[in-house]
């Protein structure tokens, strides 16, 4: 980290290098304890509380009121007030012995820095370094302008004649600093386990697939569920390129995902199919982000995948099955033509269509005669053999871009998109002629009674000044049948206005 980061984090305040909350507390009952023994400590080498000058008292009852003070504060649960009135105090007392010894030999320095130190582990960095430049400052101005000269004599005897007792509290203090410190890096090196130990649980007990990714795109680490997914070992795959396991017609798009995650930090979920050991293809779906450190610089890349192999499977299942179904439900079960419901929808559109477009457009209706006395002599079997055979007929004489299905039971429907009148007799024809012709109808319909058809045709011009419905014009195509089965049936009719 360099200087300017380091002062813009220090005066952000920043409090990544505190101790924590919980931490704190666990370690003021050791301080207090220890401060309260050394304030013992000084009452009796100072010839106790009341043998003592009374300068030596007066410092004597203020270290008592305010050890009182804190640890009532520290009893009602306000840990950090506790601390700051504790190392304030503290530090108050040492800058009084400095003024005390003068532009002498200081060995009190010492305690106050070392204050200092402790500061940062009771309070936070911030205060500790604020105590330390205060406390640079305040001993430069003691020796600069020799305020102990403005003090009473007696206040000398805060320092008892000696520097005795400035050694044994720095000492003292350096010796609880290195506890603080073993005990603080103990704690943080234990959660340092705990973190690792959950994080690792994480990684490998997870069910998804988690891949760690390197700079260079190589693989930097993964979980068992990613090498299983791959069908590698773990071994097998850490120092490979990603794109390896990629299908080549998604490569670019890794690409563009790395780039997206070096300007963004994360990636929204997408899919991507991977290539496993033994050539097959699997589809995951990935949830991918850059890890980075506190100056934004790539560590790697995360990436967690949920196999979605077994859900396309059933997505397609179900798709196949919807579009089954659909058929199912538009399509006659005997002939496998459209049935009433979607026929007459796709007259309908091409209704629509020619009158948008002015194209002309016809409907076709196709009885089967003869049907009741062939299924009367020779059963409903041969009568749906009948019905199967006209279907057939019909479905092969239409244009690629007609419309076929049955209307009823014996009857059936074309819908001719732009068509003519004529071209419309000329297909009706053909399809009458084809099915008179037919294997069923010329030699494999057993009795004395074949079938034929009757055609009624009626069509739409599309012209201007012509609008008539779809089912106006479906009826015109059945009177055109009726006609034609009355004039003798096995013929083609169309339907002329007569008015």
């Amino acid at each position: 980290m360099s200087l300017s980061q380091a002062l813009q984090e220090l005066l952000s305040f920043n409090k990544s290098g505190d101790v924590s909350q919980e931490l704190r507390s666990r370690l003021f009952g050791p301080l207090f304890s220890a401060i309260a023994l050394l304030a013992a400590f000084g009452v009796v080498f100072s010839g106790g509380l009341w043998n003592a000058s009374p300068i030596a008292r007066g410092a004597q009852l203020f270290i008592l009121a305010m050890l009182a003070l804190v640890w009532l504060i520290w009893k009602r649960g306000w840990i950090n007030w506790a601390a700051y009135i504790l190392i304030s105090g503290l530090w108050g007392l040492g800058t009084l012995a400095v003024i005390s010894t003068g532009d002498q030999a200081n060995h009190w320095l010492i305690p106050q820095f070392m204050l200092a130190i402790l500061a940062h582990f009771i309070l936070n960095r911030r205060a500790a370094i604020s105590l330390a430049v205060m406390t640079v400052a305040g001993d430069l101005i003691i020796y600069q302008f020799a305020l102990y000269q403005y003090f009473p004599a007696g206040l000398r005897e805060l320092t008892f004649g000696n520097d005795w007792v400035a050694i044994i509290i720095s000492s003292f203090f350096l010796l609880f600093i290195f506890y603080l410190a073993d005990f603080v890096l103990r704690e943080s090196l234990r959660q340092a386990k705990l973190t690792e130990d959950r994080y690792h649980s994480l990684f490998e007990k997870t069910n998804d697939a988690v891949f760690l990714v390197d700079r260079e795109y190589r693989i930097l680490h993964l979980n068992q569920q990613a090498a299983d997914l791959l069908g590698y070992r773990i071994d097998e795959l850490i120092g490979k390129p990603y794109s390896n396991y990629v299908a080549p017609e998604e490569k670019q798009k890794v690409q563009e995902n790395f780039e997206h995650l070096n300007k963004e930090g994360t990636a929204p979920f997408f899919e991507r199919i991977l290539v496993r050991k033994d050539g097959s293809r699997c589809h995951v779906e990935f949830n991918a982000a850059a890890v980075k450190d506190e100056q934004a610089n790539l560590l790697y890349y995360q990436g967690v995948a949920r196999d979605l192999t077994e859900r396309k499977r059933l997505e397609e299942q179900l798709r196949y099955s919807l579009e089954e179904m659909e058929t199912l439900a538009m399509q006659d079960p005997l002939t496998g033509l459209l049935n009433r419901r979607a026929i007459t929808k796709h007259a309908e559109a091409e209704w629509h269509r020619s009158a948008r477009e002015r194209k002309p457009m016809c409907v076709v209706l196709i009885d089967l005669d003869n049907l009741k006395d062939v299924n009367d002599t020779s059963g409903h079997q041969v009568g749906d053999q009948a019905i199967i055979e006209l279907a057939a007929v019909i479905r092969l004489s239409r244009r690629r871009y007609d419309w076929a299905g049955r209307w009823g039971g014996d009857e059936f429907m074309l819908v001719l998109p732009g068509a003519n009148l004529v071209e419309a007799r000329e297909a009706a024809e053909r399809l009458r002629t084809q099915y008179a012709e037919s294997q069923v109808v010329q030699g494999g319909m057993p009795g004395s009674v074949s079938p034929r058809v009757s055609v009624g045709v009626a069509c739409y011009s599309g012209r201007p000044g012509e609008e008539i419905p779809l089912t106006q014009l479906i009826a015109q195509a059945d009177q055109a049948l009726y006609r034609a089965k009355g004039l003798g049936k096995n013929r083609v009719e169309l339907y002329r206005d007569e008015k």
